[in-house]
């Protein structure tokens, strides 16, 4: 009712404008009703139209004071009907965005929405991954929603935020904030509120990464160390990393679920390389480490397929496994 007032007021406005200025023309220029109504109009549209009969400076005078008023009231009319539209968009979209939170599960939360979460951020939405971002600064957060990303705006480190990104219901966390300090709040937070979730840290030191890592975090990454690593990696095995890069060849792990059709088939049965193009380079059965993988190995409910392949490949075979 409140937005409707809005456009009904300037509406009633714009009504009384008219009859006015209708009726000043009638006395000031005995003018026939219609044609007064019509004088009216062609002002305050200010068509351009040429006047009904030549008019006094009375009725010039009255003629400006209707385009004034007139204009007036169109431009406060368009502002409100603009600003109730645009409103309403933005309502829906909220909402909407609100649902799709409250039916996340299994999800992904990212703290942090600069250079690493965007990059993280990327790979999730690449792989087809449900993810929320959560950043302190306004701007991040709008950056996120324009990539049509989920995002909330607030601090990580406090738990009604966390909650806010359905953590309970989460797969995962990854906090990637400036500091390490930040980091461990969000992992002790996290770890608190979802035991069971994995939780992936940066840490700007290697001292800070060891007490991130004490908080509960499952694995603790340290940027530059891992940039320097993986430089080194490109000196000295160039053919390597460049086949990895151009022909962006991936490693994912399928976990195989009680109703999963891939129990108790074997490898060869399944023939994954020649129908998919993917690779099973290794079998995690619990603590055991199946490498290579025999062929003729019938799979197990719980066991951890490492396979390479490419990311489309890879995404048919999950799809396959689950």
């Amino acid at each position: 009712m409140g937005q409707l007032n809005r456009i009904l007021y300037p509406l009633l406005f714009m009504v009384f404008v008219i009859a006015v200025g209708t009726a000043g023309y009638v006395f000031i220029e005995d003018m026939r009703p219609f044609d007064a109504l019509y004088m009216t109009v062609i002002t305050i549209s200010t068509v351009g139209f040429s006047e009904v009969k030549p008019l006094s400076d009375a009725g010039r005078l009255w003629t400006i004071l209707v385009i004034l008023f007139g204009w007036g009231t169109i431009s406060v009319l368009i502002t409100r009907i603009f600003g109730v539209v645009v409103e309403r968009e933005f309502t829906q979209l909220f909402r909407m965005r609100r649902r799709r939170m409250k039916n996340l599960k299994d999800h992904f939360i990212v703290c942090g929405f600069g250079r690493m979460g965007r990059k993280a951020a990327d790979f999730l939405a690449k792989n087809g991954r449900d993810f929320v971002i959560i950043d302190i600064k306004g701007e991040r957060v709008q950056d996120a929603i324009d990539m049509g990303y989920l995002a909330i705006e607030g601090d990580a480190t406090e738990e009604e935020i966390l909650k806010k990104a359905g953590i309970e219901r989460a797969k995962g966390l990854a906090s990637l904030l400036d500091s390490d300090h930040a980091n461990l709040y969000v992992v002790l937070n996290a770890r608190s509120l979802n035991p069971d979730m994995l939780i992936v840290s940066s840490a700007l030191t290697e001292k800070g990464g060891k007490l991130i890592k004490k908080a509960g975090a499952d694995r603790v990454i340290l940027p530059f160390e891992w940039a320097g690593v993986r430089i080194g990696r490109f000196l000295v095995q160039p053919v390597v990393s460049n086949f990895l890069d151009v022909y962006q060849m991936r490693v994912e792990e399928i976990v195989l679920g009680p109703d999963s059709p891939f129990v108790g088939k074997s490898l060869k049965e399944l023939s994954l390389s020649r129908k998919y193009g993917v690779y099973v380079i290794a079998i995690l059965r619990g603590e055991q480490v199946i490498l290579p993988p025999d062929p003729d190995l019938p799979l197990q409910e719980g066991d951890v397929l490492l396979v390479i392949g490419k990311t489309e490949s890879l995404r048919k075979v999950e799809g396959l496994a689950a």
